[in-house]
């Protein structure tokens, strides 16, 4: 009688407690995510110098993965229908953004997963077995078996099922945790396409660059030429001396030269451009193109939040909230959990009688709480580990906005620095021909020596590359606006 006293007691508590753990579980329930606030500058430095004053606004958070609208054809800014197909082939055939595709694949899978735990388990696991029971085994009443064993067989088709209740929010906290991890890898992936494109255009102009720079250095080899044969025709008649002759062949050598290493920095750019396209480099080759394309017009003004756009922040944030959620997995796993389980399915000793089931079915139903009372303190150890992640992807978060204002800064000061070189470097070189020609009349009216055409073709030389460089720096510097600012201005 005491025995049976004291479970009634248990089973009376246990039921008290079962109706308790709604009223437990709206009180520990945690606190929903907020994503940290960041503070934008007031205005971007480079705008002083422009004409029109831009003043960023204070950006919201940045939308999560999907809400945030895929970054688009930027590089139709430039209006280049060989960089346009260069950029297909590369969004179709790099193996990096194949790679990250795959991994989102990975983890919207993993993201299923976790969703199957609020489901219940359900299994069929049939058995059958044979035993033999010792004639000599225990009985709590006399049996007339002669002492002889007992031999028994049983067919059992069980319907097994368990599933557990998730009071306090556990598993929907895991789930959380694993969509917030899928919208990290799509981040990724967008991040790696626009790194991936934004390499495919700089490699491009930059190859553009050094055509431009080819085409300045074979109209000067060609001057050059024209020089050195003029300057040998009058050495051979004595109105020139045979140093302006080695003198002229010195600067045609020398352009020659400069070719040579500006076509080895052309290969090395195009095995580049060929790794991000997914091709091999021994098998690509991009054309030569004269003249150098028109870097698109950026506005004057550009709103901050446009960096909300920037996938990199967005991959920051959502590793933040994964944390976040993760953290709430750690403190819930502290609480009691709740299962259910039980069974149904025919039993019997003649494998024909399992279809008799109105009288060969069993069944059982039952549930438990597990409550942890000691594991070392394994459980809080794990809790403060996951709030010390999100502690430091909270700090990380800060910082990746920090370096995207940073980035999208240097960016602007970039572009309005290289288009106002761009004007100095023109002027310099039309007052650089206009000086070479003035000089080469000069010289053949024997006016002046040699040595000042050579200094005069140089200045013309050097003013003409630097141009090339200018223009092409401009369009890298563009293309590093776009990458900064997340995808484009629009």
């Amino acid at each position: 009688m005491p025995f049976r006293s004291i479970a009634l007691k248990i089973i009376m508590l246990s039921y008290r407690y079962l109706l308790l753990l709604p009223l437990l579980a709206s009180c520990v329930r945690p606190p929903g995510y907020q994503p940290p606030a960041l503070t934008a500058p007031t205005a971007w430095k480079t705008a002083a110098d422009t004409l029109t004053k831009a003043a960023p606004t204070a950006p919201a958070p940045p939308p999560t993965v999907g809400q945030a609208p895929a970054p688009g054809p930027w590089w139709a800014l430039f209006n280049d229908p060989v960089l346009a197909g260069l950029e297909q082939q590369a969004t179709a055939q790099n193996f990096s953004l194949q790679a990250a595709v795959a991994r989102v694949e990975e983890a919207r899978a993993n993201v299923r997963v976790a969703a199957s735990y609020r489901a219940p388990l359900v299994t069929v696991d049939p058995q059958v077995y044979r035993t033999r029971l010792s004639g000599l085994r225990p009985v709590p009443f006399p049996v007339a078996s002669g002492g002889s064993g007992v031999v028994q067989s049983q067919f059992y088709i069980p319907v097994n099922a368990s599933y557990e209740v998730d009071a306090f929010g556990r598993i929907r906290a895991g789930v959380r945790a694993a969509d917030a991890d899928a919208q990290v890898a799509e981040a990724t992936r967008r991040t790696v396409l626009l790194a991936l494109t934004a390499d495919a255009a700089t490699y491009y102009f930059g190859l553009r660059g050094l055509d431009a720079q080819l085409a300045v250095l074979d109209t000067a080899r060609q001057d050059r030429r024209h020089s050195l044969a003029l300057t040998r025709e009058r050495y051979r008649v004595g109105v020139d001396n045979e140093i302006a002759v080695h003198r002229a062949e010195t600067e045609l050598a020398n352009v020659d030269a400069q070719a040579i290493e500006t076509r080895r920095q052309r290969l090395v750019l195009e095995a580049s451009l060929a790794q991000v396209v997914g091709q091999p480099a021994s098998g690509f080759a991009l054309p030569p193109q004269p003249g150098p394309p028109t870097a698109p017009a950026v506005p004057a003004t550009l709103p901050a939040t446009l960096l909300a756009r920037r996938p990199d922040l967005q991959r920051a944030e959502r590793r933040l909230a994964a944390a976040s959620a993760r953290t709430d997995v750690a403190h819930l796993t502290r609480l009691p959990t709740v299962h259910l389980n039980g069974f149904l399915g025919p039993q019997s000793a003649q494998l024909g009688d399992l279809a008799r089931v109105s009288d060969s079915y069993t069944y059982y139903l039952g549930g438990g709480v597990s409550i942890p009372v000691f594991n070392g303190g394994r459980n809080r150890a794990n809790e403060q580990v996951a709030r010390a992640e999100a502690t430091a992807l909270t700090a990380d978060y800060r910082q990746a906005a920090l370096v995207a204002f940073q980035e999208a800064e240097t960016a602007q000061a970039d572009v309005r620095q290289y288009q106002a070189q761009v004007g100095a470097r023109q002027r310099a070189l039309r007052a650089a021909r206009q000086a070479s020609a003035l000089t080469k009349e000069r010289y053949r009216a024997g006016l002046t020596t040699y040595f000042e055409v050579v200094d005069a073709d140089r200045q013309t030389l050097d003013a003409a590359t630097l141009l090339a460089q200018t223009q092409s720096n401009l369009l890298t510097a563009t293309v590093g606006l776009v990458r900064a600012l997340g995808g484009g201005w629009e």
